[in-house]
């Protein structure tokens, strides 16, 4: 299917528009979770403390990842193996740490320096599986915010949701901009099992006869969340 916007025709074979459905994934064995963070700030400092929560299987050794979203800093901490680099935080349990059971819980304690405003961390990940958030509204999540793909190139983004889903929802796509863009006729379903894991969305820029760089943007949606986008940025070979 074609969708004609701009001064170039757009090769809107998107998710929503095409007719391959991608199957729900079958039950599984999953880690999920969900943090309740908080933070006290004064001038130049604060204390922060993150409950997460097993909603999953039980986790016999974990590792917590989240990323800072300012020039924030961990100085000291109180439990676990912590390291941070850059505005990435991991954090691990040490080795004779006991089971979570579903519906445990772990809390992590820390204190830190920022400068500017101290805004809360995102990207909490528990063994490599989002975590939702609370307070959080549910959204579409895409990463990155901007692809750059060179005239006749590929390239790729990701999608997951915030929260789980009542029950399998598909996920919508729209594309407005220039360009010439190709991609493949599928619809991708998010379920209460696979929401949280990132499914790759692949996307080619097709050989046109301008001479200047194409972009275009790619809306995300699903009912009952809020939407996000995606840049595509080309960079023209002519």
């Amino acid at each position: 299917m074609h969708l004609r916007i701009g001064r170039l025709a757009l090769v809107a074979v998107l998710a929503g528009f095409g007719a391959a459905v991608v199957p729900a994934a079958a039950a599984h064995a999953a880690t999920a979770c969900e943090v309740t963070y908080t933070a006290t700030s004064w001038s130049g400092g604060f204390t922060a403390s993150a409950q997460i929560k097993n909603l999953g299987d039980p986790w016999n050794g974990y590792t917590v990842e989240f990323r800072f979203t300012g020039d924030q800093t961990v100085t000291s901490s109180w439990n676990h193996i912590w390291s941070q680099s850059g505005q990435a935080v991991t954090v691990r349990s040490g080795p004779y740490a006991a089971p979570v059971p579903t519906g445990g819980s772990i809390w992590l304690g820390f204190n830190g320096r920022y400068s500017g405003v101290n805004t809360p961390p995102t990207g909490w990940r528990v063994n490599g599986v989002a975590c939702s958030v609370t307070g959080q509204p549910q959204a579409v999540i895409a990463e990155p915010d901007t692809v750059t793909i060179p005239e006749g190139g590929g390239g790729s983004f990701t999608i997951r949701l915030s929260h789980p889903p009542a029950q399998q929802v598909a996920l919508g796509m729209s594309l407005s901009g220039t360009g010439v863009w190709a991609s493949p006729p599928v619809v991708l379903l998010f379920t209460p099992n696979n929401w949280s894991t990132p499914q790759s969305y692949p996307v080619m820029s097709m050989q046109d006869s301008d001479t200047v760089d194409d972009r275009a943007v790619v809306t995300l949606s699903v009912t009952g969340y809020t939407p996000d986008t995606v840049v595509l940025q080309q960079v023209d070979d002519d």
